[in-house]
């Protein structure tokens, strides 16, 4: 890839990056009330049954009702696994971790062919594990060009609602939303192949066509999509009767006016609308590079051994300081690398057995020390003071060099990030698997990693995370997001 000097990076990246004494300026978190959680439509709907609970996963079946194949797919992928109280406040848990539980993506569902679903264009509502058909078959089609793959037998709309991470966390808002899409695709693609089904992530799209063709509200934005096809499926929807078919033909439903959130007009989006439309006018036409850069490892091919994973998944929010075996470090490593998003990247390296504390560098599964030490307390401080940190075994950080993305590709940054969620998650479940613990580590001074990893003023961290083994110790330091209590209990 050319190498271009970024004359645009200050300008538009440095609204996504924490500087000491400015940590939170510009957010709304104490004079505004806290954003909707969801978006609602009135109107008749699908429901789908709740019924999947550890233990019960399903196996793919090619003759399975569009209704049931939905119900299987969306209630691990992109759906509420717990919900807590604290007083009078309620906390939903999701199958994705998410920055301080703002939750802002919603999901959309175009079906072009889909047994016992009529064509058309959908809300799924996770809360209710209902779909709102918002669109007919007739006018999807019409509106379909804005789709990347005009073959798919369905397709997943990501968006995200900025307002509800801006709300808390100012203009960085943004780019929490654009990796928790990131997440929720990784799920999505995870359960479709568990299903049996083929998929492809696009995390680079003509936003705005989407945006129309959803008729969404000002500021939500398409930030990703899955297309689905199942040759099977389609086989055994050529043999199934007419009646079945057309079972769940249900009429237009209607977008809530109560939803709409007059807070957010407060809010200063100059600088959020300034990065857009410096993506958009650099998002060429559709092509191969429009397609995920993150690869599906091939560990979790089976819905008994996935579904687990995505129900009990829960964010660190404390570590035992001990050390871990170092082939449990390599294990991780090796998953990284076949996920193929960095070939390298680095490690603050706190207790590994057999390795010295410092600074890593992984090099197609090489770690070469940069820097013996104990780095405990500077990390922490330079995450903004989370105390937590200082106990976890490893930091990973993953970044991209701006310099080597021309101004005319300035959407392969967003798209990096994007990715960056969907490799996050991914480590995630590798981590729930493992039996050990990992937290996305959102907040930190950018400009001071930086320094701490010597990376020029290029690079820029898309995502970090911090691993080892969780304390459940109640006594112990954590933050504030109440680990044990929201861990669900055997």
């Amino acid at each position: 890839m050319m190498s271009n000097p970024v004359s645009t990076e200050v300008e538009h990246l440095s609204i996504f990056q924490y500087t000491r004494g400015h940590e939170y300026a510009g957010n709304r978190f104490n004079t505004s009330p806290r954003p909707e959680r969801f978006k609602s439509y009135n109107g008749p709907c699908v429901r789908l049954k709740t019924t999947i609970r550890k233990g019960e996963a399903a196996h793919p079946q090619v003759a399975m009702n569009g209704i049931e194949w939905l119900k299987q797919l969306l209630l691990p992928a992109f759906g509420v696994t717990s919900v807590k109280f604290h007083g009078h406040e309620s906390e939903l848990l999701w199958s994705y971790p998410s920055a301080g539980g703002c939750y802002p993506v919603e999901l959309y569902v175009h079906v072009r062919r889909l047994a016992g679903v009529e064509p058309g264009l959908y809300h799924y509502n996770a809360l209710y594990a209902s779909l709102y058909r918002i669109a007919g078959a007739q006018t999807a089609e019409q509106d379909g060009h804005a789709l990347p793959d005009q073959e798919a037998d369905v397709s997943f709309i990501l968006t995200i609602v900025p307002w509800r991470t801006c709300w808390k966390y100012s203009h960085k808002g943004y780019r929490f939303g654009l990796i928790d899409a990131g997440h929720v695709a990784a799920n999505l693609q995870l359960v479709l192949r568990s299903l049996g089904w083929q998929s492809d992530a696009y995390t680079r799209l003509r936003s705005e066509e989407l945006a129309a063709m959803l008729k969404l509200d000002s500021y939500e934005v398409p930030i990703a999509m899955i297309a689905a096809s199942c040759a099977e499926h389609r086989e055994a929807e050529r043999t199934e009767d007419a009646a079945t078919k057309l079972s769940q033909r249900v009429q237009l439903s209607e977008r809530c006016d109560s939803q709409d959130d007059v807070e957010a007009e407060l809010f200063d989006w100059e600088p959020i609308l300034g990065f857009q439309k410096k993506v958009n006018r650099t998002i060429q036409e559709p092509s191969e590079g429009w397609l995920t850069r993150a690869a599906l490892p091939e560990d979790w091919t089976s819905c008994d051994r996935l579904l687990p994973l995505l129900i009990e998944r829960r964010s660190s929010a404390a570590f035992q300081r001990c050390e871990l075996p170092a082939e449990q470090l390599f294990t991780m490593v090796s998953f990284i690398e076949r996920i193929g998003l960095h070939s390298d990247f680095h490690m603050i390296v706190n207790g590994i057995e057999g390795l010295a504390p410092g600074i890593y560098r992984s090099t197609e599964g090489r770690l070469d020390c940069a820097e013996e030490g104990d780095f405990r307390d500077i990390t922490a401080g330079i995450c903004l003071g989370q105390t937590f940190i200082r106990d976890c075994s490893a930091m990973f950080v993953f970044t991209v060099d701006m310099s080597h993305i021309p101004n005319d590709d300035f959407s392969l940054y967003q798209q990096c990030t994007i990715d960056g969620g969907a490799m996050g998650q991914l480590i995630h479940l590798k981590t729930e698997e493992m039996g050990l613990g990992f937290s996305i580590i959102g907040g930190f001074y950018d400009d001071e990693f930086r320094e701490l990893l010597s990376l020029s003023s290029s690079h820029q961290i898309i995502y970090a995370g911090a691993w080892g083994l969780n304390a459940l110790n109640g006594e112990e330091v954590r933050k504030d997001d109440r680990y044990v209590m929201n861990k669900p209990q055997s």
